[in-house]
Protein backbone atom coordinates (compact mmCIF):
# COMPACT_ATOMS: atom_id res chain seq x y z
CA UNK A 1 0.00 0.00 0.00
CA UNK A 2 1.47 3.69 -0.85
CA UNK A 3 2.62 5.28 2.26
CA UNK A 4 0.13 8.27 1.15
CA UNK A 5 -2.76 5.96 1.27
CA UNK A 6 -1.47 4.51 4.54
CA UNK A 7 -0.80 7.74 6.14
CA UNK A 8 -4.41 8.54 5.26
CA UNK A 9 -6.13 5.62 6.37
CA UNK A 10 -4.29 6.15 9.55
CA UNK A 11 -5.43 9.79 10.30
CA UNK A 12 -9.08 8.70 9.41
CA UNK A 13 -9.38 5.40 11.71
CA UNK A 14 -7.30 7.75 14.91
CA UNK A 15 -9.66 10.42 14.27
CA UNK A 16 -12.72 8.13 14.98
CA UNK A 17 -10.39 6.42 18.01
CA UNK A 18 -10.13 9.88 19.54
CA UNK A 19 -13.33 10.06 20.83
CA UNK A 20 -13.30 7.46 22.43
CA UNK A 21 -9.38 7.96 24.18
CA UNK A 22 -7.38 5.86 22.04
CA UNK A 23 -4.91 5.55 19.43
CA UNK A 24 -3.49 3.82 16.50
CA UNK A 25 -0.35 3.22 16.11
CA UNK A 26 2.78 0.71 14.59
CA UNK A 27 3.50 -2.14 17.09
CA UNK A 28 6.33 -3.94 14.91
CA UNK A 29 8.92 -3.22 13.04
CA UNK A 30 12.12 -0.74 14.05
CA UNK A 31 10.32 2.67 13.59
CA UNK A 32 7.57 4.75 14.85
CA UNK A 33 6.18 7.70 14.41
CA UNK A 34 7.95 10.20 16.54
CA UNK A 35 5.00 12.69 16.78
CA UNK A 36 2.85 10.31 18.54
CA UNK A 37 5.69 9.56 21.24
CA UNK A 38 4.36 10.48 24.02
CA UNK A 39 0.40 9.74 23.48
CA UNK A 40 -2.56 12.08 25.14
CA UNK A 41 -4.79 9.86 26.86
CA UNK A 42 -2.77 7.26 27.78
CA UNK A 43 -0.52 10.06 29.12
CA UNK A 44 -3.12 11.73 31.44
CA UNK A 45 -4.15 8.84 32.58
CA UNK A 46 -1.26 7.19 34.20
CA UNK A 47 -0.28 10.37 35.45
CA UNK A 48 -3.53 10.40 37.47
CA UNK A 49 -2.91 6.48 38.30
CA UNK A 50 0.02 7.61 39.81
CA UNK A 51 -0.09 10.58 41.71
CA UNK A 52 1.58 12.73 39.76
CA UNK A 53 1.87 15.96 37.79
CA UNK A 54 1.95 15.28 34.07
CA UNK A 55 5.50 17.24 33.87
CA UNK A 56 6.80 14.80 36.59
CA UNK A 57 5.38 11.66 35.22
CA UNK A 58 6.98 12.29 31.44
CA UNK A 59 10.29 13.45 32.86
CA UNK A 60 10.32 9.88 35.20
CA UNK A 61 9.17 8.09 32.16
CA UNK A 62 10.58 9.39 29.29
CA UNK A 63 13.83 11.10 30.90
CA UNK A 64 15.39 11.61 34.35
CA UNK A 65 12.82 12.85 37.46
CA UNK A 66 13.34 17.05 37.20
CA UNK A 67 15.00 16.84 34.11
CA UNK A 68 12.89 19.75 32.94
CA UNK A 69 13.18 21.93 36.05
CA UNK A 70 16.90 21.72 35.85
CA UNK A 71 16.80 22.46 32.24
CA UNK A 72 14.72 25.74 33.20
CA UNK A 73 17.36 26.01 35.60
CA UNK A 74 20.07 26.26 33.39
CA UNK A 75 18.11 28.58 30.97
CA UNK A 76 18.04 30.85 33.89
CA UNK A 77 21.70 30.64 34.63
CA UNK A 78 22.49 31.83 31.00
CA UNK A 79 20.44 35.24 31.98
CA UNK A 80 17.82 33.98 29.23
CA UNK A 81 14.56 35.81 32.11
CA UNK A 82 16.78 38.55 33.48
CA UNK A 83 15.21 40.82 31.11
CA UNK A 84 11.19 41.39 30.91
CA UNK A 85 9.71 38.88 28.53
CA UNK A 86 5.97 39.66 27.19
CA UNK A 87 5.49 37.62 24.15
CA UNK A 88 6.41 33.97 24.41
CA UNK A 89 6.40 31.66 21.14
CA UNK A 90 6.94 27.96 22.00
CA UNK A 91 7.36 25.29 18.99
CA UNK A 92 5.89 21.84 19.94
CA UNK A 93 4.82 21.99 23.97
CA UNK A 94 3.72 18.64 23.55
CA UNK A 95 2.65 18.13 27.22
CA UNK A 96 3.07 21.39 27.77
CA UNK A 97 6.18 20.41 30.71
CA UNK A 98 8.12 23.41 29.75
CA UNK A 99 5.44 25.92 29.13
CA UNK A 100 4.23 25.18 32.57
CA UNK A 101 8.02 25.87 33.93
CA UNK A 102 8.32 29.29 31.63
CA UNK A 103 5.45 30.71 32.97
CA UNK A 104 6.51 30.37 36.48
CA UNK A 105 9.95 32.01 35.69
CA UNK A 106 8.79 35.08 33.64
CA UNK A 107 4.89 35.47 33.84
CA UNK A 108 4.22 36.59 30.08
CA UNK A 109 1.28 39.04 28.98
CA UNK A 110 1.26 36.84 26.14
CA UNK A 111 2.75 33.02 25.16
CA UNK A 112 1.54 31.49 21.81
CA UNK A 113 2.27 27.68 21.01
CA UNK A 114 2.53 25.72 17.66
CA UNK A 115 1.56 22.17 18.60
CA UNK A 116 1.06 19.42 15.83
CA UNK A 117 -0.74 16.85 18.11
CA UNK A 118 -4.57 18.08 17.90
CA UNK A 119 -5.18 16.38 21.12
CA UNK A 120 -2.01 18.26 23.33
CA UNK A 121 -2.62 21.38 22.06
CA UNK A 122 -6.67 21.44 22.49
CA UNK A 123 -5.65 20.29 26.10
CA UNK A 124 -2.68 22.83 26.56
CA UNK A 125 -4.98 25.67 25.67
CA UNK A 126 -7.64 24.28 28.25
CA UNK A 127 -5.20 23.95 31.08
CA UNK A 128 -3.10 27.29 30.43
CA UNK A 129 -3.36 30.78 28.99
CA UNK A 130 -1.81 30.53 25.45
CA UNK A 131 -3.06 31.10 22.31
CA UNK A 132 -2.94 27.85 19.82
CA UNK A 133 -1.48 28.87 16.65
CA UNK A 134 -2.18 26.68 13.67
CA UNK A 135 0.87 24.32 13.19
CA UNK A 136 1.94 23.04 9.75
CA UNK A 137 5.48 21.71 11.15
CA UNK A 138 7.80 23.61 9.64
CA UNK A 139 7.23 27.33 10.23
CA UNK A 140 5.65 30.00 12.22
CA UNK A 141 3.95 31.39 9.77
CA UNK A 142 0.85 33.21 12.03
CA UNK A 143 4.00 34.97 14.15
CA UNK A 144 4.99 38.29 13.10
CA UNK A 145 8.65 39.06 12.32
CA UNK A 146 10.21 40.76 15.46
CA UNK A 147 7.43 40.06 17.58
CA UNK A 148 8.85 37.66 20.51
CA UNK A 149 10.72 38.23 23.30
CA UNK A 150 11.02 34.52 23.94
CA UNK A 151 11.11 31.81 20.95
CA UNK A 152 12.04 28.49 22.52
CA UNK A 153 11.83 24.63 21.87
CA UNK A 154 12.43 21.59 23.99
CA UNK A 155 12.93 17.82 22.37
CA UNK A 156 11.64 19.05 19.34
CA UNK A 157 14.55 19.28 16.67
CA UNK A 158 16.23 16.31 17.48
CA UNK A 159 12.94 14.49 15.84
CA UNK A 160 13.28 16.61 12.76
CA UNK A 161 14.75 16.33 9.67
CA UNK A 162 17.94 19.00 9.21
CA UNK A 163 16.15 20.62 6.76
CA UNK A 164 13.14 21.33 8.69
CA UNK A 165 15.52 22.33 11.87
CA UNK A 166 16.77 24.41 9.42
CA UNK A 167 13.53 25.97 8.30
CA UNK A 168 12.66 26.91 11.90
CA UNK A 169 16.13 28.45 12.85
CA UNK A 170 15.04 30.60 10.25
CA UNK A 171 11.46 31.14 11.42
CA UNK A 172 13.17 31.17 15.41
CA UNK A 173 15.82 33.87 14.07
CA UNK A 174 12.85 35.80 12.26
CA UNK A 175 10.26 36.24 14.73
CA UNK A 176 12.50 37.29 17.99
CA UNK A 177 12.37 41.03 18.67
CA UNK A 178 15.69 42.58 18.64
CA UNK A 179 16.92 42.02 22.18
CA UNK A 180 14.66 39.05 22.74
CA UNK A 181 15.86 35.01 23.09
CA UNK A 182 16.11 31.91 20.62
CA UNK A 183 16.16 29.20 23.02
CA UNK A 184 16.32 25.15 21.19
CA UNK A 185 18.21 22.12 22.15
CA UNK A 186 19.54 19.73 19.14
CA UNK A 187 21.95 16.39 19.07
CA UNK A 188 25.36 17.87 18.69
CA UNK A 189 28.01 15.63 18.08
CA UNK A 190 28.79 15.95 21.35
CA UNK A 191 26.17 14.18 22.05
CA UNK A 192 26.84 11.02 19.78
CA UNK A 193 29.88 9.74 20.58
CA UNK A 194 30.79 5.96 20.15
CA UNK A 195 29.00 5.08 23.66
CA UNK A 196 25.88 6.88 23.29
CA UNK A 197 25.94 6.28 20.11
CA UNK A 198 25.75 2.37 21.33
CA UNK A 199 22.95 3.22 23.73
CA UNK A 200 20.70 4.50 21.23
CA UNK A 201 20.99 1.34 19.03
CA UNK A 202 20.64 -0.73 21.96
CA UNK A 203 17.69 0.79 23.33
CA UNK A 204 15.93 -0.39 19.66
CA UNK A 205 13.66 2.37 19.57
CA UNK A 206 14.51 3.92 16.42
CA UNK A 207 12.35 6.70 15.51
CA UNK A 208 12.51 7.24 11.96
CA UNK A 209 15.24 10.39 12.06
CA UNK A 210 15.45 10.38 15.82
CA UNK A 211 17.88 11.60 17.18
CA UNK A 212 18.98 13.98 14.20
CA UNK A 213 22.69 14.79 14.18
CA UNK A 214 22.92 19.06 14.03
CA UNK A 215 26.72 19.85 14.10
CA UNK A 216 27.29 22.23 16.53
CA UNK A 217 29.40 25.24 14.93
CA UNK A 218 27.19 24.64 12.24
CA UNK A 219 23.97 25.65 13.98
CA UNK A 220 25.73 28.62 15.92
CA UNK A 221 26.52 29.89 12.20
CA UNK A 222 23.52 29.60 11.01
CA UNK A 223 21.77 31.90 13.67
CA UNK A 224 24.71 34.10 13.55
CA UNK A 225 24.50 34.66 10.05
CA UNK A 226 20.73 35.77 11.20
CA UNK A 227 21.48 37.92 13.46
CA UNK A 228 21.85 35.92 16.01
CA UNK A 229 24.55 36.25 18.44
CA UNK A 230 25.89 32.82 20.29
CA UNK A 231 25.27 33.80 24.12
CA UNK A 232 26.84 29.99 25.54
CA UNK A 233 25.55 26.30 25.58
CA UNK A 234 24.90 23.16 28.13
CA UNK A 235 23.86 19.16 27.24
CA UNK A 236 21.38 17.67 29.29
CA UNK A 237 19.75 14.15 29.19
CA UNK A 238 17.68 12.85 26.96
CA UNK A 239 17.68 8.81 27.75
CA UNK A 240 19.30 6.96 25.96
CA UNK A 241 21.87 10.06 25.37
CA UNK A 242 21.76 13.91 25.83
CA UNK A 243 20.82 16.83 23.87
CA UNK A 244 22.41 20.27 23.79
CA UNK A 245 20.82 23.55 24.46
CA UNK A 246 21.76 26.78 22.34
CA UNK A 247 20.93 30.30 23.57
CA UNK A 248 21.04 33.13 21.23
CA UNK A 249 20.31 36.61 22.03
CA UNK A 250 18.81 38.78 18.47
CA UNK A 251 21.13 41.86 17.57
CA UNK A 252 19.79 43.66 14.73
CA UNK A 253 23.27 42.87 13.33
CA UNK A 254 25.54 39.99 12.36
CA UNK A 255 26.47 37.98 14.95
Amino acid sequence: MPTSVRTAAARLVNGCLRHVGFRMSRISGPFVDYRVYIPWAETLRKAADAGMSVGDYIDATYNLPGATKETIDKIRELSVFEHPIRRVCEIGPGSGRYLEQTLGVCRPEYYEIYETDSDWAAWLERTYPVVRQPADGISLAATPSESIDLVHAHKVLPGQPSIVTCRYLIEMARVTRIGGKAVFDIVTEACLDDATLDAWLAAGGGYEHYPCLVPRQFAIDFMCRRDCMFDGSFVVAMKPGATEYLIFTKTGRRG
